[in-house]
């Protein structure tokens, strides 16, 4: 397994991995972006692929392709392991016990299930019917292929017998949500049965679970069933159509939001590919930060009569919280874009061109319906905006919008800020740390930078080694790496910062997080340093090593401020107060010398 891990390395590079997730732009040899794990405003988030490492310096996080896809996608090291391998085109060792997970079980479950249902669908005289229905709504054979839609036949246990002949247990298809108990005893029915069936796939292409459409005009029956939420399947996680669209909505920086399967696939076969659905729920925090990986920009289609707390419209205070750029689609004719391409696709590619800003939909809204010469519809309108303009994320979006509604209702910005909700009283922060603390953060700081430039920068590392002391480097693996450093420079190169050489420096390194560490530092001064002149480089680690030298210098003098008053009050001998009070002297001379 070891050669397995090292093959999928060696093929898959780190930048064009974390590249389908967020957007990076290049910092001289390396890449930067804003880190998916946390919130910021400036990039902190330096990829390697030199080193074939990430590394975020504003969270911690970091490490290489394993580590990126187990936190980004939340899986246990034997998913992600079989996800990139799937991407590197490797096979791995079927029997390796961390290949056995429950998971992977799932997966390779309902991967047999949408093949079984395709294959009944193309080939089975009882599935006429569905072909029947897929002809009538005019989906063509290549949607039929791309999207393997299948059908699932009219009988209690067909998936059940096809998938136990596979060798999974009854139980881990019951898992796998594809089937239900029944109410007395243990065996168990098909969940799927006489309905046309949609697998829904997760970001890379795996089906993690189904939604069957009934293709019986009776009532009593549910349209749609889905799939339960199991091991693989969150709905809250998943968007229709997001793996084959993804590529088309980073090109055009935009994504489309239908409601429906249909609706997407009706587009798709339009020619707009950059759509997904939403399966008729509200958007969620976490389906929109898997979109941002992607796109800032989303265009949404629901109907213009659709009540205020539509699924479509709860869904857009989440998306505009995330600094997201909304968009609404009005359709000119039908209740839904399947509607609305069968009547003409034009129609349909049109509006996704004319669509509008969010706000705009709003402010136009508001206008059409009400009379804003009257006092009681200017109250209603900006209780109406204000209250969307609330969610938006970004203060320069809210305040250019606040300005527009004070222009439409002739009301003073200032009114009308008193009146904006609030999303949740802030919290106070913390004035102040613990001081000690505060100072230990910073010193570990400074050393950080440091020794970052040492090490991607040896020339200076003669007068670094010379004017900064192993001791002023807080305890921990900072200070074991800048004594290695020195050990290094004065043994093995004889003080010559011209026969530095890193690997070779990293293979000396003991233990291996030493080195590890080391790796990040250089990645820190790439991050902050790509663009520097050797002369400003200098300067700044000058500066940087005197205020080390200053926490330090101030931390003695409370020391022996406090030594000198306890040796007084004991009545200590003289020699021993003076001896204090020499040492003092000498530290304050010295802290006057770096000013």
């Amino acid at each position: 397994m070891p050669d397995q891990i090292d093959e999928i390395k060696a093929k898959i590079d780190i930048v064009d991995l974390i590249s389908e997730y967020i957007r990076v732009k290049q910092a001289g040899t390396n890449w930067r972006a804003l880190c998916p794990f946390h919130n910021e405003k400036t990039p902190s988030f330096m990829i390697s692929r030199d080193k074939q490492i990430w590394h975020c310096f504003g969270c911690g996080e970091g490490g290489d392709i394993f580590s990126f896809i187990q936190k980004i996608e939340g899986l246990e090291f034997a998913e992600a392991l079989r996800l990139l391998a799937q991407k590197a085109g490797v096979k791995l060792v079927a029997q390796d016990p961390r290949m056995s997970s429950q998971k992977n079980r799932l997966l390779d479950i309902n991967k047999l299930a949408a093949n079984f249902w395709h294959k009944t669908l193309l080939e089975s005289s009882q599935a006429q019917k569905a072909r029947d229905y897929l002809k009538k709504r005019g989906v063509n054979d290549q949607i039929v292929s791309d999207f393997k839609i299948g059908y699932a036949v009219d009988s209690w246990d067909s998936l059940i017998k096809f998938l136990r002949s596979k060798n999974f247990s009854a139980n881990e298809i019951f898992l796998a949500g594809l089937s239900v108990k029944k109410e007395r005893g243990e065996d168990f029915y098909d969940r799927f049965r006489d309905r046309l069936i949609f697998p829904i796939n997760d970001v890379h292409g795996n089906a993690v679970g189904f939604t069957g459409r009934t293709l019986k005009a009776d009532d009593k029956q549910a349209k749609y069933i889905n799939t339960p939420q199991t091991l693989i399947y969150n709905k809250s996680l998943v968007l229709y159509n997001l793996d084959k669209a993804k590529q088309e909505i980073k090109k055009q920086d935009l994504a489309i939001v239908v409601e429906g399967q249909m609706d997407a696939i009706a587009s798709v076969q339009a020619g707009v590919e950059n759509v997904i659905a939403s399966s008729g729920t509200a958007f969620t925090l976490d389906q929109t930060k898997i979109l941002k990986r992607y796109t800032n920009n989303i265009a949404i289609a629901f109907d213009t009569d659709l009540a205020g707390e539509s699924a479509a419209k709860r869904g857009i205070d989440v998306v505009l919280g995330q600094e997201m750029n909304v968009k609404i689609i009005t359709l000119p004719y039908g209740k839904d874009p399947d509607e609305c391409i069968k009547n003409n696709p034009d129609d349909w590619v049109n509006a996704v061109k004319e669509a509008k800003s969010i706000m705009q939909y709003y402010f136009d809204q508001v206008k059409d319906r009400l009379d804003l010469s009257k006092v009681e519809n200017k109250k209603e309108a900006a209780k109406i905006l204000l209250g969307v303009i609330s969610k938006i994320g970004n203060r320069i979006e809210q305040t250019h919008w606040v300005q527009k509604l004070s222009e439409m209702i002739q009301v003073p910005e200032e009114i009308l800020r008193e009146r904006l909700p609030r999303s949740g009283q802030q919290k106070p922060a913390v004035a102040v740390a613990e001081k000690s603390d505060s100072v230990k953060a910073r010193n570990l700081m400074l050393s950080e930078r440091i020794l970052s430039i040492a090490l991607k920068f040896p020339r200076f590392l003669s007068g670094l080694i010379n004017d900064l002391e192993a001791a002023m480097i807080p305890e921990g693996d900072l200070s074991r790496l800048y004594k290695e450093l020195i050990v290094y420079y004065t043994k093995d190169i004889g003080n010559s910062s011209d026969s530095f050489n890193y690997n070779n420096f990293q293979t000396k390194i003991k233990p291996a997080n030493l080195a590890q560490l080391a790796d990040t530092l250089v990645l820190l001064a790439e991050k902050d340093f790509f663009d520097f002149d050797q002369e400003t480089i200098k300067k700044e680690l000058s500066q940087l090593v005197n205020f080390l030298k200053k926490d330090c210098y101030a931390g003695q003098l409370k020391e022996l401020e406090a030594k000198i008053k306890q040796a007084e009050e004991k009545n200590l001998s003289r020699n021993e107060v003076e001896n204090l009070s020499e040492q003092f002297e000498k530290l304050i001379k010295k802290l006057n010398f770096l000013d």
